[in-house]
């Protein structure tokens, strides 16, 4: 199982507006600290970043 995810510096941001979520000030701080880092939008760093928790996460409980 993958246990990071890499992202790569891009050359320019991209400015795009998407859906919104609400998330701690603290989420929000680290996204943008990414996207600053990497020249993503925070769109694309958040996207990745709930991808890839998505594809990594598990229910305890959960049937099926």
């Amino acid at each position: 199982m993958q246990d990071k995810i890499i992202l790569r510096r891009q050359r320019k941001r991209a400015n795009d507006n998407m859906y919104r979520i609400r998330v701690s000030g603290e989420a929000y701080e680290a996204v943008e600290n990414l996207a600053e880092r990497t020249n993503m939008s925070m769109t694309e760093v958040a996207t990745k970043l709930l991808v890839f928790a998505m594809e990594h996460v598990e229910v305890e409980g959960e049937e099926g």
